[in-house]
């Protein structure tokens, strides 16, 4: 006889529903979920093992979180108090009514996985009777040494810039979503391109879809940049990285590498080993995504390329769930990488030794504790470590403005209200000094210039503003010279390999080279501070102002321009 719908009779199903949120009810139908499973294995294969009762927790959890609601509960609890009397009339008991309901609901939810045309791997699979083993992967980096060398070409520069200075992505009127990054030697260009899972081929993400992408920089750029330094540590040590695949692990159970501890991670309370693996793998799929349209002329060598910038496949390890068919805690992951073909043309240590050579060999080093650092406690810092790094291999000499460096770690909008807004301007400086004393703690090499960068500004100083200077403290600071290297012996190694890689040319005493230094200081001295003043007054573009400012050495051709124009503009300067 069915129970009406009184009040009376509704407090009394919600009562039973509290009995059964109480007992074991949620538990029975897991067992029964799993037995029905294993019910069909031993059908085909009865020497298969029986399932394990953490399987069994695994269900209770599933159903607990998404498929065993209220609705449920009420008229589980409703259909046994209609049967209740009646079966406990016949001398059976209410835990055995208990385990027939469980039997039948059980039955509902296995229904529609339709286990008789799964095959024995699968069946097994849902219980974590069997998973796949976890294949051997690269060794972990940083084991008896304190720096790794990396690539530092163009394109994985570029891409590096692109996760960081998301403030540059740039949308054209077709909806193209891009991030254009200018050299003196070409251009490389990089858009956002993912694979169909269905048709398996390739498209861009253009407009808002393009754009919600990088909303995700915002959250994961900082992570997803150390991923991709790491990445290229481990793609160096290939001979052929656009060929050869490496496998690289979250946990490094298997002896292998250890992502979480290579991030920094190792330690952190707030993430579960199973939440660590899957931002992981969120970083992973943003860097499978950049795709790079790259244009490069160095003397006879030239390249006209598209290339995604890495190749990405991720496997999960761990419980898959029957009603999902997904691995949604997983206990490891591995990343399955190559590097894109633009590494054919930018590392290729065969191809420079060629005669004559056919592509370029280009990298650099970084240090452990840069890629360890916490990006969000210590933001700016790991911001400016990682852009130095990055640029290292080419700007050797390391010397900046603090404005320069600036530029590469957030927006010329927010330098420029520093510039307009007293408490801004001080918050800058906060920030700008803690940055700098992080990295001294880390043993950077951070050099102040003795003539722009005073004793009184420098971080730490007890000094004041001295009563004659007139200029504002944001204004000297952002104009104030500051030499910024790596840790260690990075800087050394540096020099040395760029002085092997230097031409061997008998030196004329007529051609001395032109130095950008005292350029600058006569055109700051006439006022000229603005990169857009210096290059029209010197005929040249306000990118190059921009580079030559950042190190870059002056071309045979450069030079040769600015000898015939320098003697008219700045008269008062011998070259």
């Amino acid at each position: 006889m069915k129970l009406s719908t009184t009040t009376s009779d509704h407090d009394r199903i919600q009562e039973y529903v509290k009995k059964l949120r109480q007992g074991n009810f949620l538990e029975t139908l897991a067992l029964n979920v799993a037995m029905g499973i294993h019910a069909e294995i031993t059908k085909r294969d009865e020497t298969l093992e029986g399932f394990s009762p953490k399987c069994v927790d695994e269900l209770e959890k599933f159903l607990g979180q998404q498929i065993v609601d209220d609705d449920f509960y009420s008229s589980t609890a409703e259909e046994i108090l209609n049967h209740l009397t009646d079966w406990l009339q016949t001398g059976r008991t209410e835990e055995s009514l208990w385990k027939k309901v469980a039997v039948d609901s059980a039955l509902t939810f296995l229904e529609p996985l339709d286990l008789s045309n799964r095959t024995i791997d699968e069946l097994t699979a849902m219980l974590g009777l069997a998973s796949k083993t976890v294949p051997a992967t690269e060794p972990q980096l940083f084991i008896s040494n304190t720096i790794t060398q990396l690539l530092t070409s163009a394109p994985p520069r570029t891409a590096c810039k692109s996760l960081l200075r998301i403030w540059n992505w740039q949308e054209d009127a077709h909806k193209n979503v891009f991030f254009w990054d200018h050299y003196s030697t070409g251009f490389v260009k990089l858009a956002l391109k993912d694979k169909d899972p269905v048709n398996k081929e390739y498209f861009y993400f253009t407009g808002k879809a393009a754009w919600g992408i990088i909303e995700e920089f915002g959250s994961l750029g900082k992570d997803t940049a150390k991923l991709h330094c790491l990445l290229s540590a481990y793609i160096f040590q290939q001979a052929v990285p656009w060929r050869n695949e490496i496998k690289l692990a979250g946990t490094g159970k298997n002896g292998g590498t250890n992502l979480i501890d290579l991030m920094g991670w190792g330690e952190r309370k707030d993430m579960t080993t199973s939440q660590k693996l899957l931002r992981i793998e969120q970083c992973l799929k943003l860097l499978r995504r950049l795709d790079a349209t790259i244009k490069w002329n160095v003397g006879k060598l030239g390249c006209d390329m598209n290339s995604l910038i890495w190749d990405i496949a991720v496997e999960r390890y761990g419980l898959r769930n029957i009603f999902t068919d997904e691995i949604e805690e997983p206990i490891e992951i591995v990343a399955f990488i190559r590097a894109g073909r633009w590494a054919e043309f930018f590392f290729n240590k065969q191809g420079k030794n060629a005669n004559p050579p056919i592509a370029l060999y280009e990298f650099g080093w970084i240090s452990e504790s840069t890629l360890k650092m916490n990006p969000y406690h210590d933001e700016l810092a790991f911001l400016i470590a990682i852009n130095i790094t990055t640029e290292s291999a080419i700007h050797t000499s390391g010397k900046y403005t603090v404005k320069t460096v600036l530029e590469m770690v957030m927006p010329k909008n927010e330098i420029e209200l520093a510039r307009s807004i007293k408490y801004k301007a001080q918050d800058l400086k906060e920030r700008w000094d803690k940055a700098l004393m992080r990295l001294i703690e880390l043993d950077w090499q951070i050099i102040y210039d003795s003539e722009t960068y005073p004793e009184w500004l420098r971080p730490e100083s007890t000094t004041g503003k001295p009563k004659d200077c007139k200029k504002r403290i944001i204004d000297l600071l952002l104009e104030a010279g500051i030499t910024i290297k790596p840790p260690g012996k990075i800087p050394a190694l540096i020099a040395a390999k760029k002085s092997e890689s230097l031409p061997r040319k008998r030196k004329s005493a007529s051609s001395d080279p032109l130095e950008w230094e005292p350029i600058q200081k006569a055109c700051e001295a006439k006022g000229w501070t603005k990169q857009t003043v210096i290059a029209e007054k010197l005929g040249i573009s306000q990118q190059l102002v921009s580079q030559l400012q950042r190190g870059k050495a002056i071309s045979p051709k450069t030079a040769a321009k600015l000898k015939k124009i320098l003697p008219k503009v700045l008269p008062e300067l011998s070259i």
